[in-house]
């Protein structure tokens, strides 16, 4: 009783879950490729109930609350409801009467109410007090009202006497009331707590305590189970109905049907009810859902959960067709009946049966065969009652295509088609287009298409590393970001003047720009997407997109090649802080040792080093004591780095030779003046000499 009471529990009207429906989708796919191709595809559950039976072709929709928290949510969903079209007077009257000690004492204090709202409230009030008889008078009272005074309260009042019908334990006249709660929606009359729907559930809860109180009649064993099974047949069809109108009590209610069965929880529920079971079509077809979906395998058996054996065994006794052999083939594949498999995979249609097909051909190592199936599912059926794929199945169904050409070595073709799915496998197509595509491939595909902003912010990034300057300043336009357009343009700008610039010190300088802007804003400008930046990360997780090494199956040595001959130089985490340290080194090449700017560009690129540990730190400082000049600020050298002064270093080897000269002066200035007396003397006399001789 008590595994029924829960059961029950969970099939009420306000009934509002979370679920957890399985499978998992992975956000990339190339990280494990074997694991990926041998999966066996499942639509989630919670799809997958609500695809049980054909589109309805109504427009009855549920209207349930979401689930925060608030134990009154329903009851206050319900009241502002309620109140819809009545005063503030009348509202406070209703409440009064929801008070009451009895339906009738209720019915005396709502004088001055529209006849269904007065009617309608006090069989509730006799409802919750038990008051049966009179509850099913009140309610009945307002479905003989003339239309438009009942209209309001017509789908409230039939689904009320439903509840209470079965509250009498009258079932059959319970479900006519919950039929008649649909014909009077479908027909127009009011039903804003969505009650049409609801009544789905509430009726398949009539056969849930039928299908249970089957094992209770008189009779054969045989007997009992079969009704049972064909009571929890019609509860599943009605079930089937309310979540294909979009209640997430439909879907768990399911949920709780196909555990029972299954014996999830393991309380020696009799096997013999399963057996009965899977013979109706639409159970069974809930049955391989839920195994597909929710069942994991057995890691201690290493293999399949012995419970989709054994639904697999009793789906093949009962010998008929299966009514949706497309997944009973996917739950064949799992429980590792290839044969069977294949064989209802070949009888199937739809995108569901050719991916089953896929990873048969996989696992035969047939990648042709694999291929052309894998069109065959990426394709999308529109016309398809039964929605074959949900939205994530069928965006992993185009990735697992993509991985399975990139292994035949088409690495373009793989780009083509996962470009739909860009925002899904966004770590599968940045590998592809950062470390297999050529740059010009890349820049190829990027012109050709649609643009994307993040294969174009990755091309850009691409550019600026492999030194193609002007072609990346494309893909940094200031529509898109202006201050890094600015960024961008600062370091082409500095990186061509530091070539072409005449004067060695303002090489230096544009260098040293260079340097700076790769250092600060180098993530941006030049970082890797994957690894070794992981800009598509913001750069603060070492790994988790795109791939770190390639190893494994279904990877091609040309992929290999092409994946070591595109990796970062050098290939270290923050690359962009080497190149911006190497740039200040060249501009230290340019400028005078004993220069500040020579020390305080050493400096700086002492600090970008220290600030990935690496030990080029050590030798940037080792050449400042070697070559450098003696600064105050030396103590904290590569800590508290001042900016170099450009200007000064400029001028250094005139001043440098004003210096010499006034050292040589004050040195020899006696010396000079003897001289300069000497040379005076000399010029006077020759002077003399030819003025003597015309």
């Amino acid at each position: 009783m008590l595994r029924l009471s829960l059961l029950l529990a969970g099939l009420c009207l306000a009934a509002t879950v979370g679920l957890a429906c399985g499978p998992y989708f992975p956000w990339q796919l190339l990280d494990d490729r074997a694991a990926t191709l041998s999966a066996t595809p499942a639509n989630s559950f919670a799809f997958e109930a609500a695809h049980l039976v054909p589109a309805p072709q109504d427009s009855l929709r549920a209207n349930e609350p979401v689930d925060n928290g608030d134990p009154d949510q329903l009851d206050n969903m319900r009241a502002k409801i309620e109140a819809d079209g009545l005063t503030a007077s009348q509202v406070a009257r209703l409440g009064r009467m929801r008070a009451a000690e009895s339906g009738r004492e209720a019915y005396d204090m709502g004088r001055g109410l529209p006849e269904a709202v007065r009617r309608y409230v006090s069989g509730a009030v006799a409802f919750r007090l038990g008051e049966e008889a009179d509850a099913v008078s009140h309610f009945s009272a307002i479905l003989a009202l003339p239309a438009a005074q009942r209209s309001s309260r017509a789908t409230w009042a039939a689904f009320m006497l439903g509840r209470t019908q079965a509250a009498l334990n009258e079932p059959s006249a319970a479900a006519s009331a919950f039929a008649l709660t649909r014909s009077l929606a479908i027909a127009g009359a009011d039903d804003p707590l969505g009650l049409a729907v609801a009544s789905y559930g509430e009726e398949a809860r009539l056969h849930v305590l039928a299908a249970h109180d089957a094992f209770d009649r008189q009779g054969t064993e045989a007997d009992r189970t079969t009704a049972y099974a064909r009571e929890i047949g019609h509860a599943v069809l009605l079930y089937a109905e309310q979540a294909a109108r979009g209640s997430s009590s439909g879907v768990e209610s399911l949920r709780m049907v196909a555990e029972e069965l299954l014996d999830i929880d393991q309380k020696g529920v009799d096997p013999a009810r399963l057996d009965a079971a899977v013979g109706h079509a639409p159970t069974q077809r809930l049955l391989v859902a839920y195994a597909l979906a929710r069942i994991e395998d057995d890691p201690a058996a290493h293999g399949p959960h012995p419970l989709l054996v054994r639904l697999v065994t009793a789906i093949e006794a009962t010998g008929t067709a299966a009514p949706a052999a497309d997944r009973l083939a996917a739950l064949c594949y799992r429980v590792g009946r290839y044969d069977l498999a294949a064989g209802l995979a070949r009888r199937a249609e739809g995108p569901l049966a050719a991916w089953v097909q896929a990873r048969l051909a996989t696992r035969a190592g047939d990648l042709p065969a694999a291929a052309a199936a894998y069109a065959v599912a990426s394709r999308a059926f529109p016309g398809a009652w039964s929605a074959p794929l949900d939205d994530a199945n069928r965006k992993l169904v185009i990735g697992e295509q993509g991985l399975l050409t990139l292994a035949r070595g088409d690495y373009l073709a793989a780009m083509e088609q996962l470009y739909p799915v860009i925002t899904t496998y966004w770590g599968d197509v940045a590998h592809i287009a950062e470390r297999v595509l050529t740059t010009d491939e890349l820049k190829h595909f990027a012109e050709t298409h649609p643009p994307v902003p993040q294969i174009q912010r990755l091309l850009g990034r691409r550019l600026m590393r492999e030194g193609r300057l002007q072609e990346a300043m494309a893909y940094f336009g200031p529509d898109v970001d202006p201050d890094m357009h600015d960024y961008a343009r600062t370091y082409v700008t500095a990186m061509a003047d530091g070539k072409a610039r005449w004067w060695p010190t303002e090489r230096a300088r544009a260098l040293y720009d260079a340097a700076d802007q790769a250092r600060w804003h180098g993530m941006e400008l030049m970082g890797t997407e994957t690894g070794p930046d992981y800009f598509g990360l913001g750069g603060s997780y070492e790994g988790g997109i795109g791939q770190m090494e390639l190893k494994g199956p279904f990877i091609s040595e040309i992929e290999k090649t092409r994946f070591a001959a595109t990796a970062a130089r050098p290939d270290l985490r923050y690359h962009y802080r080497y190149v911006a340290a190497d740039l200040a080194s060249q501009a230290a090449d340019l400028l005078p040792p004993r220069s500040q700017a020579f020390a305080a560009v050493l400096c700086h690129a002492t600090e970008w080093m220290l600030s990935v540990n690496d030990p080029r730190a050590g030798a940037l400082y080792r050449r400042y004591l070697t070559d450098g000049p003696a600064i105050p600020w030396a103590a904290h050298f590569g800590s508290d780095c001042p900016d170099p002064d450009f200007d000064a270093a400029g001028r250094f080897p005139r001043d440098q030779a004003v210096r010499v000269a006034r050292h040589f002066v004050s040195r020899y200035r006696w010396l000079l003046i003897g001289g300069l007396i000497v040379l005076t003397a000399g010029l006077a006399a020759a002077r003399r000499r030819a003025s003597s001789n015309p």
